[in-house]
């Protein structure tokens, strides 16, 4: 069973999930020779930046249902006071919540960005109201994550407060974790996974090298084994920099900020070779696609599903294989939804195949849900 991020309820009840799931990474040299020295110096610097969120939300139009809860997030822009956590502890709707800092200095927070798909948010806080508390940001290094890398994920696990659970690395590839059916569930992106057996509580943590950098957001786990998953934090960048543009430090005030996230309406499920032959893939085709795509690539962009009505609705249809997007090779979720955000309201060229047969379809990106800051 797969558990939402690893939040925990106060009534201690955990929704259950369906199994599955995966990732994949690469070590720098230095990481391997990473002391416990180094690791004692990044972590000094990250705890204090760690906060335990307190939550109480109303029933939300978006599968989530009223209750409180614990879970966690950390500070990643200090003097604007802006907390990342996970989207579905931000939550789709109304919400309250409180951080408490390591020193028990406790702040109230305000959303002001949940991603309209993936499963990151923002909270906001005064910095002015820390007083007694010394702390600094933690950075975002989502290109230092590969297969091997030691990470720490440090967070509120299990409702103590301050834990910190070792693991390495294991996929960066990673299926999307799938919760349950009627609840949310991420897409359109890869996870990484590792085996730190993070449980209820933790979702939000950062997930940090020896450096002190956050690799990752801790979003999941197995009940049924230690296996955690991690969202990149590629997105969670871009984000950032929105925000922080809608604020200046200066400034007492937060100014309205629209984040462009595009989308087609369209689910892709990346599968291997092997797979996408069997839906017809020509070899031609695939020889292509591998000599265009970097070393190690082992499969193509399927579509899974489309919505009705939507940009793609009878244009595209579960089965087909993306080839080029914008007359380029396309196999990774992360190029198609960078090339998806900055066309918003603009048309892309689409080429696939079906069945073996080659089509090229143009559709508008249109503008995801949810994404207003508030």
């Amino acid at each position: 069973m797969e558990r939402v991020g690893s939040e925990t309820t106060l009534a201690g009840m955990e929704a259950s999930m369906k199994d599955e799931l995966c990732m994949e990474i690469d070590p720098p040299f230095k990481e391997n020779l990473a002391t416990a020295e180094d690791w004692r110096k990044a972590l000094s610097k990250v705890v204090p930046a760690v906060v335990v969120l307190r939550t109480t939300a109303c029933r939300a139009f978006d599968t989530e249902s009223a209750g409180a809860s614990y879970a966690t997030g950390f500070v990643v822009d200090k003097r604007r006071g802006i907390i990342l956590t996970n989207r579905h502890v931000v939550k789709p709707g109304p919400v309250v919540a409180e951080a408490m800092f390591v020193n028990r200095e406790e702040i109230p927070v305000y959303p002001i960005y949940r991603d309209p798909v993936h499963d990151f948010g923002f909270f906001r806080y005064d910095p002015s109201a820390i007083q007694f508390l010394s702390y600094e940001e933690i950075p975002l290094a989502p290109e230092a994550a590969c297969v091997g890398l030691e990470i720490r994920v440090v967070g509120n696990d299990s409702g103590e407060k301050v834990s910190i659970l070792a693991g390495t690395l294991a996929r960066l590839d990673r299926d999307a974790p799938h919760y349950k059916k009627d609840g949310y569930n991420d897409f359109n992106t890869f996870y990484m996974q590792a085996a730190s057996g993070t449980k209820g509580g933790s979702s939000g943590s950062p997930v940090i090298d020896w450096q002190g950098r956050a690799v990752a957001l801790n979003a999941g786990s197995k009940t049924s084994s230690a296996s955690a998953f991690f969202l990149p934090l590629e997105r969670v960048v871009r984000a950032l920099r929105f925000l922080q543009k809608g604020r200046e430090s200066n400034s007492d005030t937060w100014e309205a900020v629209t984040i462009p996230r595009g989308t087609l309406q369209v689910t892709f499920i990346h599968k291997g070779f092997d797979e996408t032959r069997r839906l017809g893939l020509r070899s031609g085709t695939e020889q292509l696609v591998r000599h265009a795509s970097p070393s190690g690539e082992t499969g193509m962009l399927v579509v899974d599903s489309v919505v009705p009505d939507g940009p793609a609705h009878k244009h595209l249809e579960p089965g087909d294989v993306l080839i080029r997007l914008n007359g380029e090779v396309t196999t990774q979720f992360l190029k198609m939804e960078n090339l998806l955000d900055d066309s918003v309201n603009h048309k892309v060229e689409l080429q696939i195949e079906r069945g073996g047969k080659p089509l090229t379809v143009d559709l508008k990106v249109i503008y995801k849900f949810l994404t207003e800051h508030y």
